[in-house]
């Protein structure tokens, strides 16, 4: 059975297991206690489960965190918040608590929503810790899950390192208050477990090969891209750069039997494939390494995918053609496959549209995303811009900002989505997927060149350039795939932007390029508060440990003042 089809399983039978404490984000304890018989499977499925669903009844009613909309709590909507509303990419002019601050860039340790990120990843920790504690067979499966669950833990450790520096570490339950760890040294400890369960290391516990398990759960190739992700912001995490590391397993990622979606289906182009309701098994799947699984009958949330298909939905677009794409009979496939409009909650920041547009308003034509791809040249440019101004001026106006649709819930083969309301989504969210590890690779073999790519880098852009169709004439430098001839990091930097744009990543790019806090050369719309742009300090690249862990934990020490 799929793990997708299983993950409820979780939801409604095994989560009861743990103890509530970690249900208040005013928490004394991250690590539940009392714990009662363990099923393996219950919990095993939990651990991946903890990505998408929020509680045990979904999509609300009894949820993992208090103090906190159970929508809202969700893992992936979340990490998307810190890292989409806080950059150059989107701005969410909605006034729910803790948004407004990450649209500003000027957030507290008392932020709810950097709260409940760091709750819902020690959740997580918790999860695999538990577990590993728990399950002991000596049998080739249990280790396979095993391995799974020590990447699962490493996954969470690791936007722990990148959001918060020194969180609390434990690798087993226990009842003492945990010890605090510096960022350098969970790098350490994540690289020597990561080498280990790819098989790099002495143990006996290994993740799979590449695409032998089934489609959802970790392998071998989440181990390299992992890898990669951190030896590409090694710098960062621990004041000595990596760059050959992470071109070393962006390669052994890229030579997996894991390949680029480059296949269009059914008049959607191959990029688009990635983002839709059937995208585990429209093509999609051959490139996601690592999904975060939706089932619109079966992982019911207000978040993950449907946050990000409906938030920059309004109700008007539901009977739109959109995509220029006809069914079996030859009729327009109109909206974009939910119900759910929520009034172009999240618009596009002008910096963002930019670097498909060009530098002036003038090139943005007015239309649906078929109209645009069509003019901007570049297949990941699926901007709705019909009303909508390339600035935003004034935060609240739902017509400032382009509305970038990325996300739907549409199935390329005609086929309706799996909840019958129609509301809640399949489309599952890319947490990994190939297409980074050829960006880890490029930016790599240019840092390591002197600021230029060797051909070897221009071939890596030049395919996800080819994969996106992009036309001579293009709006943002008039260059087809196959004309590039040098590849520069200022380059690579905007690639990044195009490539994987509202993707929950655009954060850690910044901050790379030393362009996110405590820096003033580089600036976007509304950043530290003003429309223009404006420095903020230095301390904002990292979010605060929680105040509720600072009172409860007397190892925990505030990570910036």
């Amino acid at each position: 059975m799929k793990l997708k089809y299983i993950l409820p399983v979780a939801l409604f039978s095994g989560a009861f297991l743990f103890t509530s404490c970690l249900k208040d984000l005013e928490v004394d304890n991250s690590n539940p206690q009392e714990l009662s018989d363990f099923n393996e499977d219950y919990v095993f499925n939990k651990i991946y489960g903890n990505l998408v669903l929020t509680g045990q009844t979904g999509p609300n009613g009894d949820s993992d965190l208090d103090d906190i909309d159970e929508g809202t709590s969700n893992m992936t909507r979340l990490i998307w918040y810190m890292n989409v509303l806080t950059t150059d990419e989107g701005h969410c002019w909605w006034n729910d608590p803790g948004v407004p601050e990450l649209n500003r860039n000027s957030w507290t340790n008392s932020n709810v929503l950097t709260k409940a990120l760091y709750y819902r990843l020690m959740f997580g920790v918790t999860l695999c810790n538990f577990y590993l504690d728990s399950a002991t067979g000596d049998d080739a499966a249990t280790k396979q899950k095993r391995a799974e669950a020590r990447f699962m833990r490493a996954f969470h450790y690791f936007y722990l390192m990148d959001f918060y520096a020194n969180p609390p570490f434990l690798t087993k339950l226990s009842s003492e208050n945990a010890p605090q760890i510096q960022r350098a040294d969970l790098f350490d400890f994540l690289e020597s477990e990561l080498k280990d369960i790819i098989g790099e290391g002495s143990g006996n516990e290994v993740l799979a090969e590449p695409r032998t398990t089934d489609y959802g759960r970790a392998d071998k190739a989440a181990g390299y891209l992992l890898l990669a992700r951190m030896y590409l912001n090694a710098e960062v995490y621990t004041g000595k750069a990596r760059w050959a590391d992470a071109k070393t397993y962006a390669e052994k990622a890229i030579n997996t039997n894991y390949e680029l979606c480059q296949t269009p289906k059914n008049g959607f182009s191959a990029y688009q494939l990635l983002f839709m309701g059937d995208n585990d098994e429209n093509g999609a799947q051959n490139e996601i390494i690592l999904p975060a699984l939706h089932d619109g009958d079966k992982t019911q949330t207000w978040g993950g995918s449907l946050y990000m298909i409906a938030s920059n939905m309004s109700s008007k677009m539901c009977d739109m053609d959109l995509y220029g794409v006809t069914d079996a009979d030859g009729n327009p496939i109109k909206g974009y496959g939910t119900s759910e409009a929520w009034d172009r909650g999240v618009r596009a920041r002008k910096q963002f549209s930019q670097v498909f547009f060009g530098a002036t308003a003038s090139n943005v034509i007015k239309g649906v995303p078929k109209d645009v791809v069509a003019n901007v040249g570049d297949d990941r440019a699926i901007f709705y811009t019909n009303g909508q101004t390339l600035s935003i001026e004034t935060e609240s106006s739902t017509g400032n900002g382009l509305v970038y649709m990325k996300y739907n819930n549409l199935h390329a083969d005609g086929t309706a989505g799996h909840d019958p309301g129609g509301r809640f989504v399949d489309t599952d969210y890319p947490m990994l997927r190939l297409a980074e590890a050829y960006l880890i690779s490029a930016e790599a073999d240019a840092r390591m060149n002197g600021g230029n790519c060797t051909s070897a880098g221009v071939e890596r852009i030049k395919a996800l350039r080819k994969r996106a169709n992009v036309k001579p004439g293009n709006k943002y430098d008039g260059l087809a795939a196959d004309a590039l001839t040098n590849v520069s990091l200022e380059d690579i930097f905007k690639e990044w932007s195009r490539e994987f744009g509202y993707e929950g990543m655009r954060r850690m790019v910044l901050i790379r390029w030393n362009r996110f806090a405590g820096q003033s050369e580089y600036k976007w719309e509304w950043m530290g508060g003003t429309q223009a742009g404006t420095q903020f300090d230095k301390r904002f690249n990292i979010f605060p440990i929680p105040d509720s862990e600072l009172n409860a934990n007397p190892n925990i020490k505030p990570n910036y003042n």
